[in-house]
């Protein structure tokens, strides 16, 4: 649908003074409807399509169709928005007229108003005397309907998908806890600040707006350098569903970093969410539906990366994981593990695991495996193969599992920012460790599969 108060908007923005409508009728031959001007009125004998100014309050679209009424008697046709002409009129005021078009069967009768004595059909190249503004629109406007399937815009739009749209904020504390906001309407659900675009607003603008409203901070007071360079983290596509059943498009944006003293000035609006918490982004996986953890891991993914990503959700099948968890045994039938810190809001704090760790950027799965397994170990991985997704009842959320062989000496291994120690485990004893459920799943089809020909390392 065209919002014409936005157009007007700008019109207004534009310097023009009055807006004003037209309606270009045709007949089914091509002709164009054109009538004239009485004596009695300004510019007598002058040729025009239907048209006037828009009374004040009055809707662009009711006020096209009013005048053609007025000043030919043809109501009750579909009207589609063309383009708009710009103009001086008669006392000197800068005007804007928005166009529309109409077909209607040959010998029409039509009905003049007494401002106007005569009427005709009249091809584009044979036109009566009129305006050179009118001329430009009716040339314009044939020419175009020559081309096949060329349509005029206020019908093409009714052919396309028209996605609703959202602006939201990414907000951390200075420990890089994500803030969520509990929805009113659906507790299971936790909220980005943000909301749904309105007439005229653009997505930051609709972010911060409904920011405001939901948490009682003015973002942009309260962060402004970072809300002043207006840092988009991500676009997400959504398909309809049947929950929501139209496409959405989303646009989240930088909201920076909120300190205890401004987390304290956090007042929610009641009638939308019910409480507000700063979670780590593996706290948050209790929390959310697997569709909005997806989500959130996603956008923190964009922002790591620094560069905005496009998101799709669903997502397509090869890029719908986060994460990866690497497999890597030796010929010898060990297995490298990883022991990992023991602090709070991290996964398997103090267990002993495989390498993995989380997407990042646009990375493959393979890319991402090969990257932390040199981060964290210090050695280089080839000839990595898929092995089956875990169940969801191990604790793996969206992620890919790899498993390579590695024949390289274990003096060549390296602990690397992350974790306590490294070192290779001969399968048999992996399960002595503390270690998480999903090595009793994996574990046999290692064991399987430990005479593998190795791949080349470095």
């Amino acid at each position: 649908m065209i919002d014409f108060n936005v157009l007007t908007s700008l019109a207004l923005r534009d310097g023009i003074e009055r807006i004003g409508v037209g309606v270009v009728v045709r007949d089914t031959s091509g002709r164009i409807l054109m009538i004239r001007r009485a004596k009695h009125d300004v510019l007598p004998g002058l040729w025009e399509y239907p048209g006037g100014g828009r009374e004040d309050g009055e809707p662009v679209p009711e006020g096209a169709a009013r005048e053609l009424a007025e000043e030919t008697g043809l109501t009750g046709l579909p009207l589609e928005y063309v383009r708009h002409v710009d103009f001086t009129n008669q006392r000197g005021r800068r005007v804007r007229q928005f166009v529309f078009t109409t077909v209607v069967p040959d010998g029409t009768r039509i009905t003049l108003s007494a401002d106007h004595d005569d009427y005709q059909w009249a091809t584009a190249n044979q036109l009566p005397l009129t305006g050179d503004g009118q001329r430009t629109v009716i040339e314009w406007l044939t020419g175009r309907l020559a081309i096949p399937g060329w349509r005029p815009v206020g019908g093409y739009l009714t052919t396309v998908a028209r996605p609703s749209a959202y602006g939201c904020f990414l907000v951390t504390d200075p420990q890089g806890r994500v803030l969520g906001m509990r929805s009113t309407t659906n507790p299971d659900v936790w909220d980005f600040p943000g909301g749904n675009v309105e007439h005229g607003e653009t997505p930051f603008t609709a972010a911060l707006r409904e920011a405001e409203e939901e948490l009682g901070l003015e973002l942009a007071a309260e962060n402004p350098e970072v809300l002043a360079r207006r840092r988009l983290v991500a676009v997400i596509h959504e398909q309809a569903g049947t929950e929501y059943p139209v496409p959405v498009c989303g646009y989240v944006f930088d909201g920076g970093v909120l300190t205890p003293e401004q987390r304290a000035r956090i007042r929610l609006d009641p009638a939308e969410h019910t409480e507000f918490r700063f979670e780590t982004a593996h706290d948050w996986r209790s929390r959310m539906a697997p569709v909005h953890y997806q989500r959130l891991r996603q956008v923190l993914r964009a922002h790591r990366a620094g560069v905005p990503l496009y998101l799709e959700r669903p997502a397509p099948d090869r890029d719908d994981f986060e994460g990866v968890l690497v497999f890597i045994t030796d010929p010898v039938g060990r297995l490298l593990m990883h022991q990992r810190e023991d602090r709070p809001g991290m996964a398997w704090p103090g267990y002993w695991t495989p390498i993995g760790g989380w997407r990042e950027a646009d990375e493959s799965a393979q890319e991402s495996a090969v990257r932390e397994v040199r981060e964290e170990a210090g050695i280089e991985i080839t000839g990595l193969r898929p092995l089956p997704g875990p169940p969801p009842d191990l604790g793996l959320p969206l992620t890919r599992v790899l498993h390579a062989v590695w024949d390289g000496p274990e003096r060549d291994l390296r602990l690397g920012d992350e974790g306590l120690a490294v070192r290779m485990v001969p399968l048999a004893e992996v399960l002595d460790l503390k270690v998480p459920p999903y090595l009793h799943h994996y574990l046999p089809l290692l064991t399987a599969t430990a005479d593998l020909p190795t791949g080349r390392t470095s």
